[in-house]
């Protein structure tokens, strides 16, 4: 076997391997398999393409680190669609309980709401501070 073939071989494993598993990691390897079977075509020492294959993929895969960062870190701090209530005003349905909860709505939805501050009477306003679960953490607005 020529040693470009072996080359091409192995990047068609990676590939394959790529294709079955859920990972981005196979398809660097299968890549620098290819490029290595290019080298492979002019050079055939099995010590120097096999170091050619080993700096691309190091090369690859440390530059696919960053680039996948950048993918996933926008994923990771969008916020829950739910979270945009968070400052938005709403009105009291009814009045607060003796631990603080009630009924509010916000936009053209009820939530369950806790006051941290105090006494809330139904048709007062409210601010959204944050949200817990399915439960609203409000503040009265004066």
């Amino acid at each position: 076997m020529v040693e470009w073939q072996f080359w091409i071989i192995l990047g068609i494993i990676f590939i394959v391997l790529e294709i079955i598993t859920p990972t981005f990691f196979f398809f660097w390897f299968g890549l620098s398999s290819f490029i290595t079977a290019i080298f492979g075509l002019f050079i055939s020492n099995k010590i120097i393409n096999s170091v050619i294959f080993i700096i691309f993929s190091t090369i690859l895969w440390l530059f696919s680190r960053k680039i996948v960062k950048k993918w996933i870190n926008p994923l990771q701090n969008k916020n829950f669609h739910l979270d945009e209530l968070i400052g938005k005003t709403g009105l009291a349905l009814s009045d607060f309980d003796k631990n603080n909860s009630g009924i509010v709505k916000v936009f053209s939805e009820q939530w369950s709401a806790y006051s941290e501050e105090g006494e809330v009477k139904k048709g007062d306003k409210v601010i959204v501070l944050k949200r817990e679960s399915n439960m609203l953490i409000v503040k009265k607005i004066l």
